[in-house]
């Protein structure tokens, strides 16, 4: 038991250093019509590797939900409740963003730009399939990708819990469907969710041999198809997955509202680096706006986490399956 309270520490902090990478891009590369907040075009391009955490998240997912079904006596019968859980876990913080940019235009003034159509189909993370609005924020999108995640695996780990050949032929199928399909969202994805998976049986020792195969599959595949940063955010969750787990006290803290997070630095961080940027008498070095916006997203998601995404996993602990 006390090796499994390590590691989920670990997983923590993983999903800070995840958090953090999204939330630090989107602040150092912040702009609006009037042109970038920070000068520097090479750091703003550099800065753009931090956009890889949301990659780093769908590892840990796959790691993480799949553990947690494989360790339970999960079958089919219970995908309904698991997917309650899921979104009930999920949804409330969620929809608690969304109603923080409801309320973004009123503080500035605007007229309030969303249908009710819009509105909707955000909320229910619909918006591709009606091809008629758009996403009131990019990071919805992932979480798109990963609710659909949720609903796959649990379909797909019952048979990939039965023999090794099941599970070998389902992760290799995996991996072709995505060569040949990777235009769409979720199976453009696929090969990060599986290094989660192989290295969630690796952490279990289990079929070392198949599943160190199925890593370096996904690493060779992500090297022939996709950008060089995708390869080095794969390679660097292995790695603190596998073999340099990160305790950092303060990283693992973090960790716990990182969700929270990752929902509403925008919110926070973002309009007071707007506000700041069109001020004509506030003009201090664009780091000083930075690093402001990170501790006030910090100290915002971390209320947010207790007001709201800490209820939410109370009603998802109360889900068994």
């Amino acid at each position: 038991m006390k090796k499994q309270n390590v590691y989920l520490g670990h997983i923590e902090s993983l999903r800070a250093i995840a958090a953090l990478m999204v939330l630090i891009f989107h602040f150092i590369s912040f702009g609006d019509a009037n042109g970038p907040l920070l000068a520097s075009e090479s750091i703003r391009k550099y800065s753009e590797f931090g956009a890889q955490g949301v990659e780093l998240f769908y590892i840990i997912s796959g790691f993480v939900i799949y553990l947690s079904l494989s360790n339970s006596s999960y079958g089919f019968s219970q995908y309904p409740k698991y997917l309650i859980k899921r979104i009930t876990r999920i949804f409330p913080p969620f929809w608690g963003t969304i109603l923080l940019i409801c309320f973004t235009p009123f503080i500035w003034g605007w007229p309030f730009p969303f249908s009710a159509n819009q509105l909707v189909q955000n909320a229910t993370l619909t918006v591709d399939m009606f091809g008629n609005t758009e996403w009131m924020n990019p990071i919805f999108i992932t979480l798109k990708v990963e609710f659909l995640f949720y609903l796959v695996i649990g379909l797909l780990v019952v048979p990939m819990q039965m023999t090794s050949w099941s599970y070998g032929i389902i992760v290799f199928s995996s991996l072709i469907v995505t060569y040949y399909f990777h235009s769409f969202d979720l199976i453009h994805n696929i090969p990060f969710f599986l290094i989660g998976i192989a290295c969630c049986e690796v952490y279990k020792k289990r079929q070392l041999i198949l599943n160190y195969g199925i890593i370096v599959s996904c690493f060779t595949f992500l090297y022939l198809v996709f950008p060089m940063e995708d390869l080095v955010i794969a390679a660097i969750g292995t790695i603190f997955l596998l073999w340099i787990p990160i305790t950092n006290r303060w990283f693992k803290q973090v960790g716990q509202f990182s969700y929270s997070l990752y929902l509403t630095h925008g919110f926070s961080g973002g309009m007071f680096l707007f506000y700041c940027k069109n001020q004509q008498h506030v003009n201090l070095n664009p780091w000083i706006y930075i690093v402001t916006a990170v501790c006030i997203a910090l100290a915002f998601a971390y209320g947010y986490y207790l007001l709201i995404e800490k209820r939410a996993m109370h009603w998802s602990k109360g889900i068994k399956y």
